[in-house]
């Protein structure tokens, strides 16, 4: 998926067919992001640190154009849409073995074979081959089933899995506003902690 827009987006565009190809990426992960086009594998099998680095690839070469000075407000509004669309590149997803957490957990000795199996080849698997929304789905669909009734798992594996669905929404870009921001805020100068600390306030309200 990602591929496509890095080989639309990255390297020597020129100013007329920008605007194009800035358009095309935004409609392009906008119709991934919601489902419209399915993600399919073929036979390449990459580690899911790929997705961030080609993510980081495009942010990048999307903050280049927008810092150009003949850069058209057309332009500047399809980067903002194209923008939350990326998954994430922060240091944890970027890493040699990101979300090994998956891979933990298809090999505890505290689950049945088959739902190894299951969890293997309908998660792990599929999130080295593509970084699209069904793995989300795939992941939402299996917490659910997990957690319908108490105590038929057990209560370790449960909470495993939970949180490897949160790093997995936060590697997609899909988590809350409050957990986006709670995520970056070690960054924040001292004004912008303020800010932030006043935003939750008032969200709490």
């Amino acid at each position: 998926m990602l591929e496509v827009i890095r080989e639309l987006l990255v390297g020597n565009l020129e100013s007329g067919d920008r605007l194009e190809a800035l358009i095309f990426s935004a409609i392009y992960l906008k119709w991934i992001n919601t489902g419209q086009i399915p993600c399919f594998e073929d036979d390449s099998h990459h580690r899911p640190n790929r997705h961030a680095e080609i993510s980081r690839l495009i942010f990048r070469e999307l903050e280049r154009i927008y810092c150009m000075k003949d850069t058209s407000p057309q332009e500047v509004l399809a980067i903002r849409k194209i923008h939350p669309c990326l998954p994430s590149f922060k240091a944890e997803f970027t890493a040699s073995v990101p979300l090994t957490r998956i891979r933990d957990i298809a090999h505890r000795g505290d689950i049945p074979h088959d739902l190894k199996q299951e969890i293997k080849h309908t998660i792990q698997n599929k999130l080295h081959q593509n970084d699209g929304p069904e793995n989300l789905v795939a992941t939402e669909a299996m917490l659910a089933r997990i957690t319908r009734n108490p105590g038929q798992y057990s209560e370790a594996f449960v909470e495993k899995f939970k949180i490897f669905h949160h790093q997995l929404k936060d590697f997609s870009m899909l988590g809350n506003l409050t957990e986006q921001l709670e995520s970056i805020k070690e960054s924040f100068d001292d004004r912008s902690l303020s800010a932030l600390t006043l935003f939750l306030e008032c969200k709490e309200v």
